[in-house]
Order: structure tokens, then C-alpha cells, then sequence
């Protein structure tokens, strides 16, 4: 999930980062909103008739998302103070005040991130989502000049992967829980996630991975719904048949949610961005 808030602040800032003007505000926040809201919305009524607790699904994917929607309205406002990389640089710094709290306010064994409480976690996962907002001016071609090699690369995605199990099996047993290590984890993220962006920058890309990559979102939402699905369908199921009927559930569910819902509701936001913006530069004339 901290992966995914990089990612999602690096996609957000990498097209404004030269740019920016007050003109796009408002259709930017109405444009992100529709991207994310609609998808969750349908999300949401597919966990209601099934029958899931709503506590379960908030815990599971509903936090992040009140996260990002909360990034998504201040991101705006903040672009519109910060124009230059120093600036940020900054704000991160001050971000990682209620990461430093937290060992203050709530006890180690805590294991769950959003245990922290609603609005505490937006506060939480801040820096991390700055960190990809970093992560934009990392990789411009000046950046390019040490070239990567694939075993390089290798040794840093296993690097990263036990880095990640490390901090799991922390939480987990109750040593250590996610809100005091995933935003350190979030750290090596970055240089992790810049080492990949490097590499493939001039590079072909793997197009079955781009298209699970497209629809991840999707992947995201519906993660949790195969584990109901195959408890409501039988309990009696050897374990290695139910990890197979989970794959098949989630790759059916997750390609029927991505071309109904998440690739309309894209394209909707795509068009209400325009629609906004051209209203405003008409209006300005």
C-alpha cells in the first residue's frame, strides 16, 4: 500500500511539475474525484449485497482511499505555493513529524496502519505520498547517466521485497506494527522505485504487465472480495484448491470491474477535466 502512494503521487505531480495555474484547480479536484469515487462507490455496493462488514473493507482498501482523496484536494493548493523542488523537500520533512509521534501516541504492538484512527492516517501516509511527488525529479534525463544492469536491478527488487516481509512479519507478531515501519520502508521505496523508472525510461516494457499495471486500481478493490466469495461457495475446500479459486475469482472479478466501471470512469474524468478547463479559459476571454 505505501508502494501504491508513491506511485500515486509521482503519476499526480509528474505532469504539473514544470506547470501549474489556478485555472486547473477545480477541474483537476472534480476530475480526480470522479477517477477514484466512482469505481470505490460501485466497489462499496458490490461489498454491501454481499453481505461483507463494511469495517472489514475499510480496513482492507477504504482507508487508503480516504488517504488519496485527501491529497487529491490539498495537492492543488499546496502546487500553488510549491513550485520548486527545495520546497517539497521541505514539506517532507515536516510530514515526518507525526511519523516521529506516533511512537508517542500509540503502542508498538499496534499492527494494523490505519489502527491509527481516521484522520491520524491521512497525516500518517503523507510523506510517503510526497516521496513520489519527489520521485518526479529523480528521473529526468540528467538522472539517466548511471545505467542500470538487469542484475542490479534484481538485487534491489529482492532487496525490497525482504524489506517488506521483514516489516510484515514485525507486525505480525506483534513486535513492531506497520504505522512505526512502513513509512522508513516508504524511503527505501523511493530509491527502489527511481532505480526502476531509470532502467525502463528508454526501454521496452512488457505489454501483459502494462495492462495488469492499467488495471491495478481495479486489482486494489476487489483483492479482498474473492475470500467471501469462496467462503460463501463452500469452507470444505483443501487449501491449495482454494489459493487457485482465489486467483481464478480475482483475475475474473478484477477484468470485468477494470472494462465496466474503473476504464469508464477514466475516461469520464479525462473528459470532465477537459470540459472544465475549456469552460475556464472561455470564461477568462
Amino acid at each position: 500500500m505505501i508502494i501504491f502512494f508513491l506511485i500515486s503521487g509521482f503519476c499526480i505531480h509528474y505532469p504539473y511539475k514544470d506547470s501549474w495555474s489556478k485555472e486547473i484547480i477545480i477541474p483537476f479536484i472534480i476530475a480526480r474525484l470522479t477517477r477514484i469515487a466512482v469505481p470505490i462507490i460501485i466497489a462499496a455496493a458490490m461489498i454491501e449485497i454481499l453481505g461483507i462488514n463494511a469495517s472489514i473493507f475499510y480496513l482492507l482498501v477504504g482507508w487508503s482511499i480516504v488517504c488519496e482523496i485527501a491529497y487529491y484536494i490539498i495537492y492543488p493548493f499546496l502546487r500553488s505555493l510549491i513550485n520548486k523542488k527545495e520546497g517539497w523537500q521541505k514539506l517532507l520533512l515536516l510530514s515526518y513529524f507525526p511519523t516521529i509521534l506516533v511512537f508517542w501516541f500509540f503502542p508498538l504492538k499496534l499492527v494494523n496502519y490505519p489502527g491509527v484512527g481516521f484522520y491520524y492516517v491521512i497525516l500518517l501516509g503523507f510523506p510517503c505520498w510526497i516521496l513520489g511527488l519527489l520521485l518526479c525529479y529523480s528521473i529526468d534525463k540528467n538522472n539517466h547517466k548511471d545505467i542500470l544492469s538487469k542484475k542490479n536491478l534484481v538485487f534491489h527488487r529482492i532487496l525490497i521485497f525482504f524489506l517488506a516481509f521483514a516489516s510484515h512479519v514485525l507486525a505480525l507478531q506483534e513486535i513492531l506494527g506497520h504505522p512505526f515501519t512502513l513509512n522508513f520502508f516508504a524511503i527505501a521505496g523511493f530509491f527502489w522505485l527511481k532505480k526502476e523508472i531509470t532502467f525502463y525510461h528508454d526501454r521496452p516494457t512488457n505489454k501483459f504487465m502494462d495492462n495488469i499495471g492499467k488495471a491495478s486500481y481495479s486489482i486494489y478493490l476487489m483483492h479482498g472480495i474473492p475470500v467471501f466469495i469462496i467462503f460463501l461457495l463452500t469452507s470444505e475446500l483443501e487449501l491449495s484448491y482454494k489459493f487457485f479459486l482465489y486467483w481464478i475469482i480475482l483475475a475474473t472479478l478484477t477484468s470485468a470491474f477494470y472494462f465496466l466501471v474503473e476504464k469508464p470512469s477514466h475516461k469520464l474524468s479525462r473528459k470532465l477535466f477537459r470540459q472544465l478547463l475549456f469552460k475556464k479559459a472561455s470564461s477568462s476571454h
